[in-house]
């Protein structure tokens, strides 16, 4: 694992999978590790199962993890927020990878907390690690809410979804109840895989509305159903195709009526709106010089760095090495998003 701190010269602006993103709102998604305790089947992001990569699945091996120090974290959160210029700022902890794996959690959450400018700092977990111990101290902390992915109350399901040889649902609900009885907010984050978790995602509704009638007040939206989607360097779950979101979102209006309650949900929901963007230095197409700082997640993966404040995430089938200054090509940046992806052909 790589720690990245002041020492890795990483910045932490242009990555998707690790540091801060930034997509024009006044949202901050903070990504701080690359590890997951599970093995899920459709993850799009294929994150690590533990320290190193399943031998099952040499196919789409990866290279490294990381593990960004939590003071580089805040120095650079504090950086973010001063380009947003806005005193409602969601920070949102989304890693490629289970977050409750990262040792310095609750100091990561508190430090955000105390920022003047964060009125909410949300969490999105598999919810497999948390203990009511664990709720209580993110209750102390200021955690604002815990967006909890459940795709199935069936336990051979869940193993199946989550690449583990026992999920325990049990454990979930109990969990889920006892957030009910805290002043975090919860919202329940299914997938839905068409015609493989029909009948789950109808019981996981009921859910939901058994916890409102035990007494849960949830100030925002308790269910986020998400539309199952493949993407190229994910997982693909075999059992299951992908469809359109016109059909997601056509049957999640035929649940909406059947059960009354809203599902179809969005930014406005939670606050979310525009704000000043932190915007990537750079154009789509044009050729701009990177530092190679190290390899990325997958074998032709790199971190280079463009300057001080900007990473660079480059693909390259050519091996490069660490220290070399490259020309790459920019093949993903949009103006709103502070992301920028390069590919490397072999000439300076």
């Amino acid at each position: 694992m790589i720690l990245v701190d002041e020492q890795s010269e990483i910045p932490l602006f242009g990555l998707d999978f690790m540091g801060i993103l930034d997509r024009g709102t006044n949202l901050l998604e903070i990504k701080p590790i690359t590890v997951c305790n599970l093995r899920c089947k459709y993850c799009f992001v294929n994150a690590h199962f533990g320290n190193t990569p399943m031998k099952s699945d040499t196919s789409s091996e990866k290279s490294n993890t990381f593990m960004i120090q939590t003071d580089y974290i805040i120095k650079w959160l504090k950086i973010a927020l001063k380009y947003k210029k806005c005193n409602d700022t969601e920070v949102h902890i989304a890693p490629y990878g289970e977050i409750f794996l990262y040792p310095d959690y609750l100091d990561l959450f508190q430090k955000i907390t105390r920022l003047p400018q964060v009125k909410t700092l949300s969490i999105q977990t598999n919810g497999t690690l948390l203990t009511e111990k664990i709720i209580d101290k993110l209750e102390k902390v200021g955690v604002t809410r815990l967006n909890i992915s459940l795709n199935t109350l069936n336990e051979k399901k869940a193993s199946i979804l989550s690449g583990i040889p026992h999920y325990d649902v049990s454990h979930l609900l109990r969990t889920m109840h006892y957030i009910k009885s805290s002043s975090i907010d919860l919202l329940i984050a299914p997938i839905w895989f068409f015609k493989y978790n029909d009948e789950d995602i109808k019981q996981i509704i009921e859910l939901a509305q058994d916890l409102v009638k035990d007494g849960y007040d949830p100030p925002t939206p308790l269910l986020g159903i998400q539309n199952y989607l493949i993407y190229k360097t994910g997982r693909k779950f075999w059992k299951v195709q992908p469809h359109s979101f016109d059909y997601f979102y056509k049957r999640l209006s035929q649940l909406e009526n059947k059960y009354n309650i809203k599902l179809k949900i969005g930014p406005l929901d939670f606050d979310i709106h525009p704000a000043e963007p932190i915007s990537a230095p750079v154009e789509f197409g044009t050729k701009i010089s990177v530092k190679i700082l190290c390899l990325g997640r997958s074998k032709n993966e790199y971190i280079g760095s463009l300057n001080d404040m900007w990473a660079v995430k480059v693909l390259s089938k050519i091996p490069l090495a660490p220290q070399k200054i490259i020309s790459v090509t920019v093949i993903k940046q949009k103006p709103n998003e502070n992301l920028i992806t390069a590919t490397y052909s072999g000439t300076f």
